[in-house]
Formats: structure tokens, sequence, C-alpha cells
């Protein structure tokens, strides 16, 4: 097994994103490494726009999509700290739209359920344990009618169509909604960080948008991160990229089409922030700090440590190695699940060095990130590629990482 110990410099790290770039892999990227603390490395490579050569800058701004969750399991866990909420708390309780919600019965098409077995409660939602699903999971007809109901697609309209009502509206319509398993039951990717934004909303008496800057974004330094891009930072939002039908990157999107420009109506709790490489380093290494944030308490010590240790049994996580390429960017193999993020029981068979305690998770645009406490080591990694690339982007820069010299 190899050990993940992290090498005397990190140039393999600059010269993987070097070829990344040139191999039009993506168009481009940035990476910080902190080590205790304090920056040991930082490299920027390729453009934010390959069409218009505009540079991947320190201060580029990236759709981070599903590293947003470790985000809002912080501010669950703030509203645990004040004593706003219980990790045992219902569901029910701040959300009672979904309550008594039905479960599909698994080899029934349709819409055929039962009853819950169990209500739903808070760290089912952190965990993924509540039994929602998403659009995109595959083989499920559950997922075809999220698609129906919610009018999903690439940018979820109920995040940009007013008329959808937002996190409140999302509730409504998940309540008509069958669960695709039963409470407390196995790992299953889902919208349960959207629904924690919305206890968030309904615990704190704050819009999810506020009550983040008020507790996280403000007191970190986080000046860039938010659920839209404002006029005057517009120009400093990378283009999404994909794989064209030629093999070339596709440009998906540009910061003058995006729907993130001006208020974004509906705030996904699951995916819906954009962030730079230094704002998201701030909240990564205020977990490994044990919650202390540039010298301001964020969080305390045992709401870390519930965030960072794995919550589920062997039995729960057949789920996690299939969904890790596309929300983590990596091998799954080795994972268990702490709260919003995976956290590594063991190193992968695959030689990929992965130190244990690690906690992660990553974008659909080919983000990641990790804390290693073991080497007192933050590594964000930012790129706009969706989907992520087939080559686990995330392994490659492991292996970059912790290379010896």
């Amino acid at each position: 097994m190899t050990v993940a110990t992290p090498a005397s410099d990190f140039g393999a790290v600059g010269t993987l994103l070097d070829r990344l770039v040139a191999s039009r892999v993506v168009a481009g990227a940035n990476v910080l490494v902190l080590r205790d603390g304090h920056e040991a490395f930082a490299h920027q490579a390729g453009m934010a726009d390959i069409e218009t050569s505009a540079p991947i800058d320190r201060d580029t701004i990236f759709r981070i999509f599903s590293m947003t969750k470790p985000v809002t399991a912080a501010a669950i866990m703030v509203l645990v700290d004040d004593g706003r909420v219980r990790l045992d708390d219902l569901l029910s309780k701040f959300v009672p739209e979904l309550a008594d919600l039905q479960v599909h019965r698994p080899g029934i098409d349709g819409a055929a359920s039962v009853v819950a077995a169990e209500p739903i409660r808070i760290r089912d939602l952190l965990t993924h344990t509540a039994g929602f699903s998403y659009w995109f999971q595959p083989g499920s007809p559950v997922a075809e009618l999220y698609d129906t109901v919610l009018g999903a697609g690439r940018f979820e309209r109920w995040r940009f169509d007013p008329a959808l009502g937002g996190l409140g509206g999302l509730a409504k319509s998940l309540s008509g909604v069958p669960l695709v398993g039963q409470p407390g039951g196995r790992w299953h990717y889902s919208m349960s960080l959207e629904v924690a934004g919305r206890v968030v909303e309904r615990a704190s008496g704050q819009s999810l948008d506020a009550f983040m800057h008020d507790h996280i974004f403000e007191p970190l330094g986080m000046e860039d991160t938010g659920f839209s891009v404002p006029p005057d930072k517009v120009s400093r939002l990378a283009s999404l990229y994909g794989p064209g039908a030629d093999g070339r990157l596709e440009r998906l999107e540009t910061a003058a089409d995006s729907p993130l420009r001006g208020l974004v109506p509906g705030l996904s709790g699951g995916g819906g922030l954009v962030s730079t490489l230094g704002d998201y380093a701030h909240f990564a290494q205020m977990l490994l700090d044990g919650g202390d944030g540039r010298g301001r308490r964020i969080l305390s010590e045992a709401a870390v440590k519930a965030m960072t240790t794995n919550q589920l049994a062997p039995d729960q996580l057949h789920e996690l190695p299939q969904l890790a390429a596309f929300g983590l960017g990596g091998t799954g193999e080795g994972l268990g699940f702490g709260l919003g993020g995976a956290v590594a029981l063991r190193a992968p068979s695959n030689g990929v060095p992965v130190a244990p305690g690690e906690y992660s998770w990553g974008g659909a645009a080919s983000t990641t990130f990790w804390i290693d406490p073991l080497n007192a080591l933050v590594v964000v990694f930012m790129t706009q590629l969706i989907p992520p690339s087939p080559d686990m982007l995330r392994d490659q820069l492991h292996v970059a990482v912790y290379r010896a010299s």
C-alpha cells in the first residue's frame, strides 16, 4: 500500500496542471496547497475562456457545484452548536411539508409506494441516507419523477425560475415524490443537502445565503463566495466547458450568458455556490483547524469531528464508489462518509496515495478539495469541465501531491 507522505516540493502538481491544459483535457485550472496553515504551493495554468484568451488567475471565480455540500453541512453544524438544531431532530420539525413521505417499492414501475417506516432526521440529510434522490440517478423511476416535477436539466430550472418558489417551492415539489429508499438506510446521492438548506432557513429565520454570509463567509474572509455573481465580478467567472463531439473542448456557458449573473432565486445547498481558490481554502483550513478560522471560532471541535468522521456502516455504502467519479472526481474505494463529505478509511488498492482520515468532496465541473489531518495538508483544485474527466483528476492530483521527491 502506498503511504500518503507529501512531497518535499510540489512541482509535480504544477506539471500535472500544465499537461492537462496542453492536452486540452481542461481549458484551465488552478491549485493551492497549504501545509501547517501556510501556503506551500500555488499554480495557475490555461484559460478561463479559450475563445477570448482570458487567463486563469488566482481570483478566477468557479462554479463549485457539489463542493457546496460541505459548506451547507457546516451551516447546519453552526445551528447544532447554537442549540437550535439537533442531528437527531425530525426533518418535519423544520419542514413539515416533508412529513409522512412515501417510499418507492423496488420492482414496481411508476410511483407505487409504501409509508416510510422511519421519519427522516437531520443527520440523514447530511449523510445522504434520507431517501431523496437526484434526477440523474440511472435506472430509477423516482429519478424520472424528479426530472418531471423539478424541471431539472443541466442547470436545474427550479434554481433560476422565480415562479417555482426557490427552496420553499422545492420542498413542496419533493413532498409529492416518493423516496427512493427508507430513511436511515443506504447512502444514495441526492438532493438532501438542498433540503438541509431549507432547514437552515427555517431554524435560523434567515435566507440560506444570508446565514452563510454571516456565519461562514464573512468571518472567514470568503469575499467571492455566494449563490450568484454580482455585476462587478462577472468578468472573473470562468467559462464552463464539456467534451465536444469532435473530441475538442466545447464551451457550454460563458460569464456573459450565465444565469448566475444577478440574483438566483433557488439557493441550492447541494450545488449552487461559486467560489475562488483562496476562498474555499479558507473554509477547508477552518475544518482542518478544528473549527477555528482566521482567529474566529466558526464551529466547535465536536462539530468538525462529527463532519469529518465516518458516520455509516459498510453495508450502507455500496453506492458510494459508483458515484465517486461524478461527485468526488476520483476512485471511491476505501471511503466512508461523514457529514457533507467523504472520509477516507483506507487507501484504495489501485495505489493512489490517500491518508486515512482525509475529508473531501468535489463538484460536477471537476473541482475538488481535501483536508489531510495526518499531514496537516489542505489541497484545493479548481477547473470548469463538466462532466468530470474519466481520467479521475482527483486521483492524478493525489499522486502528484504525495509523490516521493
